[in-house]
């Protein structure tokens, strides 16, 4: 009896769990075939080397909740929004700029806007997400690309991955609001 009991158990998991995946894939089918995505973004990741988080630890963030690797940001008013066949974005940078060049101190930040070059959307059935990945440059500074990364969960939490010319590489978390396309 006790072994019957098992293997229903198991058999009721299993089917749990399959249509768990069939109502994630479908909503990443429906996301991935939406034309307006606007990401606000919660938590920067910003990469940095030891002594710079030694130091930020320390002396700055240390009574804040935050650290140098993980910054709050929620409310900051920090964006990604996808139109169509356009993308604006304003992120906070708080990583390292390796290599001089362009108009430093002009925007301190990741700003972007306009059209984007290899806009590709696809769905990852392994990881459960949506994956959408496009090239565009800085507003105002044409010698800084950045390579941008979204990764959209049927749960409409995002993650952000931006490799860029000149600075280190970013990592952002925040979620999808969901906007009807008819307004």
């Amino acid at each position: 009896m006790s072994v019957l009991i098992t293997l229903w158990n198991c058999k009721s998991k299993d089917i749990t769990a399959s249509e768990k995946y069939a109502d994630n894939l479908t909503t990443l089918k429906i996301l991935q075939e939406k034309e307006i995505y606007n990401i606000e973004i919660d938590v920067a990741y910003p990469f940095v080397k030891a002594a710079t988080q030694q130091v930020a630890n320390t002396l700055f963030l240390s009574r804040t909740g935050n650290t140098a690797n993980r910054i709050d940001v929620r409310g900051d008013g920090y964006f990604i929004n996808i139109v169509k066949d356009s993308v604006k974005g304003d992120l906070s940078f708080m990583g390292e700029r390796r290599l001089s060049g362009g108009t430093y101190g002009m925007n301190r930040g990741i700003a972007f806007e306009g059209v984007p070059k290899n806009l590709e959307k696809s769905i990852d059935k392994k990881n459960n997400k949506l994956e959408i990945k496009f090239s565009i440059n800085q507003n105002g500074e044409p010698s800084e690309k950045y390579d941008v990364r979204l990764l959209i969960f049927p749960n409409n939490k995002a993650e952000v991955e931006i490799t860029s010319t000149f600075k280190t590489f970013m990592r952002y978390s925040g979620t999808l609001q969901l906007v009807d396309e008819f307004q």
